[in-house]
C-alpha cells in the first residue's frame, strides 16, 4: 500500500503551455485543456515529476488535507487468475517490484487483473513510480505484456523496459558464460520451474 501526502498544484498565469507536466506524469494524473494543465488530486501520486520537470518552476507540491491510501486489496480480485498472471510473466508474488512504496508483484498484478490496461493506471491504483519511477517500471510492464495489453509507449512518455530476469538470457547466453551459473540460479529460485520467457504469442 502506498500513502500519498502531497498533491500538485500550479500557478496558471506563467504557464507557457509546454506539455511537460503531463509528459512526465507517471500516473496520468496531469492532462491538458486549453494550453493549462489540468490536475485529478485523486490520480496524484504526489512523486514531484512535474515540479522537477517544469521549466518556468511554477509547479509545487503541497500538503494533502489527509493522506491518500492507495492500494488493491486482495479480496478484491481473483487470487488465481493473479496467481496465473505472476507465472506468467515470472515474477514472485511478495517481490517488491516497487522498492520505493514496497508494492509487491502481488499488488500489480491484482491491479491488472481489476482493469488496469496501462502503465498509468497501474499507478494509479497502486501508487507505485511514487518514489524514483524508474526500477519498478520494467516488471509492471512486464506483467501487462503477460496479460495481452498493447505494448505501444504513450508518446514521449518514457517506458524502462528492461526486465534484468534470469529468463530474459538466451541459451546461447547461458551456454557462453558457465562461469555465471545461470542454469543453476535459474534451477535455485524456481525448482519447480513456474517460471520462464513470456510466450512468442504474447510479445
Amino acid at each position: 500500500m502506498a500513502t500519498i501526502k502531497y498533491v500538485a498544484d500550479y500557478e496558471a498565469e506563467p504557464c507557457t503551455g509546454c506539455k511537460l507536466c503531463d509528459i512526465v506524469c507517471p500516473s496520468g494524473a496531469i492532462h491538458m485543456e486549453s494550453r493549462l494543465p489540468v490536475i485529478d488530486d485523486a490520480l496524484c501520486i504526489g512523486c514531484g515529476r512535474c515540479v522537477d520537470r517544469c521549466p518556468e518552476g511554477i509547479m509545487w507540491m503541497e500538503e494533502r488535507e489527509a493522506p491518500l491510501a492507495i492500494t488493491v486489496l486482495p479480496e478484491e480480485v481473483d487470487q488465481a487468475a493473479v496467481t496465473a498472471l505472476l507465472e506468467k510473466a515470472g515474477i514472485e508474488p511478495k517481490l517488491s517490484v516497487c522498492v520505493c512504496t514496497l508494492t509487491p508483484g502481488s499488488e500489480i498484478a491484482g491491479a491488472i487483473v481489476k482493469g488496469a490496461k496501462t502503465l498509468e493506471e497501474v499507478c494509479a491504483m497502486t501508487g507505485m513510480r511514487s518514489g524514483c519511477g524508474i526500477y519498478c517500471v520494467a516488471p509492471a510492464l512486464r506483467l501487462l505484456e503477460a496479460a495481452g495489453c498493447d505494448m505501444t509507449p504513450p508518446g514521449q512518455h518514457r517506458w524502462y523496459p528492461s526486465t534484468l530476469s534470469l529468463y530474459d538470457l538466451s541459451d546461447e547466453v547461458r551456454a557462453k558464460y558457465p562461469d555465471a551459473f545461470i542454469a543453476e540460479d535459474r534451477a535455485l529460485f524456481d525448482p519447480d520451474n513456474k517460471y520462464g520467457p513470456l510466450p512468442k504469442e504474447t510479445v
